[in-house]
């Protein structure tokens, strides 16, 4: 991956002063692409590029891409798997080659079919391509989201980049969304194309700009549901599926750098891991241990899987010491609010991986692919439970609530939870389930408060409509974000094999019932690999990636926290939160009451965020 920046004017052409302020705009997002950082011109236009070299790592593919004729330039941030197939595609229509990277390869596709091209790409991807003699950019973000591409514009401009920070000095008037602030303290992260920022929105996912001159139209190129439902035999469909999944993990194992992937000890990583290790014999694998904290640590399993895959493993021990060296650090990582802690040990993971390799393949996105998820299972037990059920479930709650409160509030917020959620009705379900925080929660928190308008819909009310939701909104927004975010701050790349086109479109064609299979999760992608990996890995149950965060905060809180963030004349100040709220979120936080430790999580990273605003304001 890389970091890509640029600007379109409509009424100028480039200036020098100009052409300094996207330097400038680079250097805040360098950490994408330490090896070569450069900016180009053209007419009205600027492009810059912060450069991980991955492949064909001479300096004839550093960007911004330009002809020889200066009409076309391109900044791309991304891999293209399927470049070699493509490149004999383009030399059978005569084009010359100068490089070995799949850079050209996209330059002289996009050349040749414009907006077309799109269809042929196999990849993650996020570019902008200028055609200086019609006066024509195309930007484009990937099928799935893999890679961001924010956007800004007005009457005079149009300003692009990899991440929010490229926007500080280059949209230097800008207001804190308060649709934005609602998506973020009930979800905790910001949907697009919603930014932090009023002025600046988030491409979504399969999605292309097209800017004709000062024309500028938003498209989208490519859905992942399914063409049509599959109607062969369960037999062949893990057939089918254990091609598909060989065939993406293999196709993204090209580099010209080192390559391993990561291992958690889950049923997806594994996966990944194993089919990679048929094709390196000397493939390393990492994961992250917890060591006293049992309950968080799924170092034992991956160390059994990389045993069994003969891969030198590396395991990647945290302390409360470590966080708390590395607090002001996490945080500072975060281009905008965003309060998924599991992107506290992402960093790490990607921190130490990174001292060894520039890419790893990961896991990611199976889960919303195949029902991976606690929650897909509750929505299903919610949509079959009866009547006489739902009754018994809300008399046991009143009863085991003030017997059990205070000793096991976890189980008691999981029974109230789910009785809530049997009260919905489709798609209230979804967008409780996926909050993360609560709008009661949030209502009490925020001064300016209100019902979000939600992105997405779907007609239906199944566990694969469910899924699809998952995949526009949740896994673009934190899952696929957060390996971002984290690992390009180390300058490491991310591959995700699951986030495959041609097995996306595959797995939304089965049906619901071979991957919510009673209570057994991912069933048909568990059989598809059984003989891969030890059986325990698939007989587990799913654990996510979290830290220990409520015993690392408690234990250093004088040290980490400002008191600040907790002073009344402060936030009555800042006009954003109740002062009453804030105060009750930190008593319950110390007194084991409730469960407001992802709310008060949220509330630090949008703090810390705050205060470097307005720093630098």
């Amino acid at each position: 991956m890389c970091g890509i920046a640029g600007i379109k004017f409509f009424n100028k052409i480039a200036t020098n002063r100009d052409e300094t302020n996207i330097f400038q705009a680079l250097e805040r997002q360098k950490h994408r692409g330490p090896d070569n950082t450069n900016v180009k011109s053209q007419g009205n236009t600027i492009f810059g590029h912060n450069r991980l070299s991955i492949i064909d790592t001479n300096d004839r593919s550093n960007q911004p891409f330009i002809d020889e004729t200066q009409r076309y330039c391109l900044v791309f941030n991304g891999e293209i798997y399927n470049f070699h197939e493509l490149k004999n595609e383009l030399l059978a229509k005569n084009y010359q080659f100068k490089t070995a990277s799949d850079t050209e390869v996209l330059f002289f596709l996009l050349i040749e079919y414009k907006v077309a091209a799109l269809e042929k790409l196999r990849g993650c991807f996020a570019f902008s391509f200028y055609d200086k003699q019609e006066d024509f950019m195309l930007l484009a973000r990937d099928r799935m989201g893999i890679n961001p591409l924010l956007y800004s514009f007005d009457e005079n401009q149009f300003v692009f980049g990899s991440e929010l920070f490229v926007f500080e000095d280059l949209i230097p008037n800008k207001t804190i969304s308060d649709e934005a602030l609602n998506f973020y303290f009930q979800y905790t992260y910001i949907p697009a194309p919603h930014t932090i920022f009023e002025e600046v929105k988030k491409l979504e996912p399969g999605h292309f700009i097209e800017i004709n001159k000062d024309k500028i139209n938003i498209q989208s190129f490519w859905d992942p549901k399914a063409d049509s439902q599959y109607t062969d035999s369960y037999e062949n469909a893990k057939v089918e599926l254990k091609k598909k999944v060989e065939f993406a993990v293999i196709s993204q194992l090209e580099a010209d750098v080192p390559i391993g992937t990561f291992l958690s000890g889950g049923v997806d990583s594994s996966i990944v891991s194993a089919i990679a290790s048929t094709q390196k014999n000397d493939l390393h694998t990492f994961s992250v241990s917890f060591g006293d904290q049992q309950a968080y640590d799924e170092s034992q399993y991956a160390l059994k899987v990389a045993k069994h895959i003969e891969s030198k493993h590396h395991v990647i021990r945290l302390t409360e010491k470590d966080f708390k060296e590395n607090f002001q650090s996490i945080l500072d990582s975060f281009d905008e609010p965003f309060a998924d802690s599991s992107a506290i040990a992402m960093w790490f993971l990607a921190k130490e991986t990174s001292k060894h390799l520039k890419v790893a393949l990961s896991g990611d996105g199976a889960d919303e692919l195949f029902a991976g998820y606690n929650k897909h299972l509750a929505f299903q037990k919610s949509k079959e439970i009866s009547a006489l059920k739902k009754s018994s479930l809300r008399a046991a709650e009143k009863v085991l609530t003030p017997l059990l409160l205070k000793t096991k509030p976890k189980k008691i917020h999981k029974l109230s939870k789910f009785n809530l959620l049997n009260e919905l009705a489709w798609p209230e379900n979804y967008w409780f389930l996926a909050s993360n925080i609560g709008e009661e929660a949030k209502n009490l928190l925020l001064k300016n408060s209100f019902k979000t308008k939600k992105c997405y819909q779907t007609e239906g009310a199944s566990l694969s409509d469910f899924l699809w939701m998952d995949q526009k909104f949740i896994l673009p927004n934190d899952m696929l974000k957060k390996v971002d975010l984290m690992s390009m701050r180390h300058s490491l790349e991310v591959r995700t094999p699951f986030m495959d086109k041609d097995l996306v479109k595959f797995a939304n064609s089965l049906p619901q019932k071979w991957k919510l299979n009673g209570s057994t999760a991912k069933f048909i992608l568990k059989e598809t690999f059984k003989d891969l990996i030890p059986g325990e890995i698939f007989s587990r149950s799913k654990q996510g990636f979290e830290v220990p965060l409520n015993a690392w905060i408690k234990n250093s809180w004088s040290e980490l926290i400002p008191e600040i963030w907790f002073e009344e004349n402060y936030i009555q100040e800042q006009g954003i939160f109740n002062y009453s709220a804030i105060r009750s979120m930190k008593k319950h936080f110390f007194s084991n009451i409730g469960t407001s430790n992802q709310e008060l999580w949220a509330y630090f990273v949008f703090q810390n965020w705050f205060q470097k605003l307005k720093k630098n304001a």
